[in-house]
C-alpha cells in the first residue's frame, strides 16, 4: 500500500508571530500609562520644587523687609508686597504649563518678640500623558516659613575730641542710616554718647522714628569733644538692656570709637594733706613751685557728705593717728579718706551722666596735676562696681616702698588712667556677655589707626579674640581705616544683625 506524500512543515516561529503582536498590544495598555505617569510625576516634582523655593524666598523676603514704612500697617503691607515680588521672580507665571498659582502671605506675632511669616501657594499643573486616562491637571501646593525676632539695640557713640570734624560727621550720617534699618513699633533703639562724661542721648524706645522725637534727631545733636570714657558708656548701655529685660529678643550693643579709652568714673579717695611723693617731675608741672602747692583749683565734685571742695571739711580724713616718719610723705597712718561723688576724668565739668541713678555727676581733667591735687589713688572698683584690674595690669604704676598706699594704683599717671579704663571696658563687656538670660551681643566699630584692635575684639567676643568664648554668642569687630569706610562698617554689622533676626 502506497504512503501519502508528506506535507511541508510550518516553522514554530512562524506559528507564534500572531501571539507576539497580541502580547505587545496587550502590554502597551499598561506600559504607556506607566511611562506617562513617570513623565508627569517628574513634571509635578519640578513644579513643586520650584513652588517650594518660591514660597521660601517669599517668606524670607517678607521677614527681611518688615522695616519698610512708618506704621506697622505700612510695614506689613510693604513687606508682603516685597515677598510677593520675590515669589513671582522665583516662580514665573505659566511655569511648565501651570495655572492659577497665587501666593498667600501672612504675618503673625507668635511670641512677644517674634514674628512668623507664612507664605503658601496652590495651583494647577498640567498633565500630559495621563490625559489618556482623563486626568488633565493636578492640584499642587507648597508652604514656606520664616521668623523675625524683635531687636533691642543700644548705640554707644564716641564723641571725644579726636572725633571732631569729618569723623564726627561721617559717624552721624552712618548712624542715622543704620537706625533706619530697624522696625519702628517693634524693635527698640536707644543711644548713649560719651566723651569724658556719659550722656543718655536717647532713652530706649519702640517709637524711635517718631517725627517729633526721633533717634535720628538725637544723633544730629551729637558734638564731638573731650576724652574717651568708654567703660562707663558701655556699662550704661548694658544696664539699659537689663532694664528692658526681654530674654527672647535680640539684645545688642553697637559700640563706635576712634581710640583707646582714656577716662574712668569712680568715687576717688580724697587727699587733703601735702604730698611730695612724685618729686621734680611734678614740680615742673607746677611751674617750678613748691611740691604740693600748685594753684590748680580743686574738683567741683561733692564728697560723700555732700560737701563742696570749698568747704574746709571736704573729704576729711578720720581719724588721724600720728605722722608717718621718713621721707616726708605727708600722710598719716590709719587715715580713712572721704570719698568724692562719682567723678569722670576729663577736661570739662557738668556734662550730664547716667551713672548712679541718672544723677548729674561731675568731671575733672585727666591731667595728672589736677588729679594729684584731689585724689589719693585709683580705687579697686569704679562707680558701677566693676573691677579696675584686669588684662592691662602689666605696666601700671603702683605705690611701693612702705608707702601708706602700697599696692594701690597711682592716679597721677595718664598711662594708668588709660590702662584702668581699658580694664574696665573689658570687664564691663564680659559682664554683659555673661548675663545668664539676655544673650547680649556686642558689635564694635573701630575708626582709624588709634584704636586697640585687641580690646575691641575682646569686648565683642569676635572669633579672632584672644579670649574668644564659644559658649557665648559672638559679635563682630569691624575696623574702618578711614572715615570713608564707616558706612561700610555699619552696613556689615546691620547685615549680621538682620541675619540673626531671621
Amino acid at each position: 500500500m502506497a504512503m501519502p506524500p508528506l506535507q511541508p512543515t510550518t516553522p514554530k516561529s512562524a506559528r507564534e508571530r500572531g501571539i507576539a503582536v497580541m502580547l505587545t498590544a496587550f502590554l502597551l495598555v499598561f506600559t504607556i500609562p506607566a511611562v506617562g505617569l513617570a513623565i508627569d510625576a517628574g513634571v509635578l516634582y519640578l513644579v513643586r520644587s520650584k513652588l517650594s523655593s518660591a514660597c521660601d524666598a517669599a517668606a524670607l523676603a517678607t521677614a527681611r523687609n518688615l522695616n519698610l514704612g512708618l506704621t506697622l500697617e505700612d510695614q506689613q503691607a510693604n513687606a508682603i508686597a516685597r515677598g510677593t515680588a520675590f515669589f513671582n521672580a522665583n516662580f514665573p507665571a505659566g511655569y511648565l504649563g501651570t495655572s492659577n498659582v497665587t501666593p498667600t502671605i501672612n504675618v503673625a506675632q507668635t511670641t512677644l518678640s517674634t514674628l512668623t511669616v507664612t507664605a503658601s501657594a496652590t495651583g494647577s499643573a498640567n498633565l500630559y500623558f495621563m490625559r489618556i486616562l482623563g486626568n488633565t491637571a493636578q492640584l499642587t501646593s507648597s508652604e514656606g516659613r520664616a521668623s523675625r525676632r524683635d531687636v533691642n539695640v543700644i548705640l554707644v557713640l564716641d564723641r571725644s575730641g579726636s572725633m571732631a570734624g569729618a569723623p564726627c560727621t561721617a559717624m552721624i550720617n552712618s548712624s542715622k542710616t543704620f537706625a533706619n534699618l530697624f522696625v519702628n513699633g517693634r524693635d527698640r533703639m536707644g543711644m548713649i554718647t560719651y566723651g569724658a562724661s556719659v550722656f543718655r542721648a536717647y532713652a530706649p524706645s519702640t517709637d524711635f522714628k517718631n517725627p517729633t522725637s526721633s533717634i535720628l534727631s538725637a544723633i544730629d545733636l551729637v558734638t564731638c569733644n573731650g576724652w574717651t570714657n568708654t567703660p562707663t558708656a558701655y556699662w550704661n548701655a548694658y544696664q539699659e538692656l537689663v532694664a528692658i529685660n526681654q530674654p527672647l529678643a535680640l539684645n545688642m550693643i553697637v559700640l563706635f570709637t576712634d581710640g583707646v579709652p582714656t577716662s574712668i568714673t569712680a568715687r576717688f579717695p580724697i587727699r587733703t594733706v601735702a604730698d611730695v611723693r612724685y618729686g621734680s617731675w611734678f614740680n615742673n608741672l607746677c611751674g617750678g613751685g613748691t611740691a604740693g602747692q600748685c594753684s590748680f583749683p580743686r574738683s567741683p565734685c561733692r564728697d560723700d557728705n555732700n560737701r563742696l571742695s570749698s568747704d574746709p571739711l571736704w573729704g576729711t580724713f578720720v581719724p588721724k593717728m600720728g605722722v608717718v616718719s621718713g621721707g616726708g610723705l605727708g600722710f598719716t597712718t590709719g587715715d580713712t579718706p572721704g570719698l568724692v561723688e562719682p567723678v569722670a576724668t576729663g577736661p570739662s565739668a557738668g556734662e550730664p551722666m547716667i551713672a548712679a541713678g541718672q544723677r548729674t555727676d561731675c568731671a575733672m581733667s585727666v591731667r595728672p596735676e589736677r588729679l594729684r591735687e584731689d585724689a589719693a589713688f585709683i580705687p579697686a572698683l569704679d562707680v558701677n562696681g566693676v573691677s579696675t584690674s584686669g588684662y592691662m595690669d602689666s605696666g601700671l604704676l603702683r605705690f611701693t616702698g612702705g608707702h601708706p598706699y602700697t599696692g594701690q594704683i597711682r592716679v597721677d599717671s595718664p598711662n594708668n588712667i588709660a590702662r584702668v579704663s581699658m580694664n574696665l571696658s573689658d570687664n564691663a563687656a564680659a559682664a554683659a556677655r555673661n548675663h545668664p538670660d539676655l544673650g547680649i551681643v556686642t558689635y564694635a566699630i573701630g575708626l582709624g589707626s588709634g584704636v586697640d584692635h585687641n580690646l575691641l575684639r575682646r569686648m565683642s567676643n569676635d572669633l579672632a579674640s584672644p579670649i574668644y568664648d564659644s559658649t557665648r554668642v559672638n559679635g563682630i569687630y569691624v575696623h574702618a581705616p578711614t572715615t570713608a569706610q564707616i558706612g561700610a562698617a555699619y552696613a556689615r554689622i546691620a547685615s549680621e544683625i538682620l541675619r540673626l533676626a531671621q
